[in-house]
């Protein structure tokens, strides 16, 4: 085995003449060294696997349970008021540039009412955009336009082609705010203490998009104190009331409003004066 030890050797390793001595010491103490004995060698690999195996258990163990769980948990629905104002205020904080709001109104109107006394009576759609910046000093940029959807209700009927101007589209706030951030004035002033008055004099603050969610959640609880008002999947009203609201109760963000009355105009009575439907979105494109 030594020759066949020095043969690899001087393959592997070409010695000069003066490494003889030194590569001869070696070999002597190589073989001089008794070999490890064999069962130990195999306890200690028995040892290494076993505790292989035991440290793959314990990962398998105590991996946490949540490991492989989707990175937003799922939130119970609002059942209540107060509980979708909750929703509103842990709303998670947006990291893109603009909120971009969408109201969709059907109203009813007269001709009269915009300064065209020879045509009749009519539900007329709307859509209003609305694209709120997320850091101060934006531009505010809202859109009012007239779809042209139409719904003949009494007298002599609109042209298709007619556009009513954006300036006479029906307005659902009146706060102006050109630049973020945005305050709606209504919020700061008292509700009444009747419920249907609170339900009436909430639609500006509720609707409007300068409304932050923190003073809709606060105006939740208020319309909450009153156990006429009642919540039934997210449907707000009072019996008796004018005015009706939808709340969404997977986010607790008002999605539609109803308005029943007055009636300016002759109407079917399955219509309503006002209806608007809501819908949001987060994100970094706004209109040039």
């Amino acid at each position: 085995m030594r020759d066949v030890l020095d043969d690899d050797i001087a393959e592997l390793y070409p010695a000069r003449g003066t490494d003889d001595v030194r590569l001869a010491r070696l070999r002597e103490q190589l073989f001089k060294e008794p070999p490890p004995r064999k069962s130990r060698r195999w306890v200690g690999v028995a040892a290494a696997a076993a505790a292989v195996v035991l440290i793959a258990g314990l990962v398998v163990t105590l991996r946490p349970a949540w490991r492989d769980a989707p990175a937003t948990l799922p939130t119970r629905p609002a059942t209540s008021l107060p509980e979708a104002a909750v929703l509103l205020e842990t709303e998670p904080k947006p990291t893109a540039k603009y909120q971009h709001i969408t109201y969709r109104l059907a109203q009813a109107l007269s001709g009269p009412q915009i300064g065209e006394s020879e045509y009749g009576s009519m539900m007329a759609d709307f859509e209003i955009d609305v694209w709120l910046p997320t850091s101060p000093g934006e531009s505010v940029f809202i859109f009012r336009r007239d779809t042209g959807g139409r719904r003949a209700l009494e007298g002599r009927p609109w042209p298709e082609n007619k556009v009513i101007e954006r300036g006479l589209i029906p307005r659902l706030w009146e706060s102006l705010c050109m630049a973020s951030p945005c305050a709606e004035d209504t919020v700061p002033l008292p509700l009444p203490a009747d419920a249907l008055g609170k339900l009436t004099a909430a639609q500006t603050p509720m609707v409007s998009p300068f409304t932050t969610n923190e003073q809709k959640a606060a105006l939740y609880r208020k319309l909450a104190e009153s156990p006429e008002i009642t919540w039934n999947n997210g449907v707000v009203t009072a019996e008796g009331g004018s005015v009706r609201y939808t709340v969404d109760p997977a986010t607790g963000r008002l999605a539609g409003m109803v308005v029943l009355e007055p009636r300016h105009v002759k109407m079917p009575a399955d219509l309503a004066p006002r209806t608007v439907t809501i819908t949001y979105e987060w994100t970094d494109q706004r209109p040039s």
